[in-house]
């Protein structure tokens, strides 16, 4: 059955937490979305290649406990991600 002609949502730039993100997904289709589909090249690091120790206050830890809990995922990836994303903005800015 061909799929109607409607108007989709557009997908945000960027989305305010990994639950507005899975929220977008769980009420739309992804194959609404073909025509925006965009090949990628990346490399899996199959063991990470360096281990950092960071001393945090009471207050961060606790604000980073809350932020882990409310986004569903471990400290180290919620970490690693907001690090990710901090150097991307850096890179750009320093291009």
């Amino acid at each position: 059955m061909a799929k109607s002609k409607r108007k989709n949502d557009p997908i945000p730039d960027q989305f305010t937490s990994f639950e507005a993100l899975a929220n977008f997904w769980e009420t739309h289709d992804l194959t609404d979305y073909e025509d925006q589909f965009q090949e990628v090249n990346y490399k899996v690091a199959r063991k990470p290649t360096r281990q950092f120790v960071v001393t945090l206050s009471d207050e961060l830890t606790n604000t980073l406990r809350k932020a882990t809990h409310r986004e569903g995922v471990s400290m180290q990836t919620l970490v690693n991600l907001w690090v990710q994303e901090r150097l991307q903005q850096y890179q750009t800015i320093s291009s």
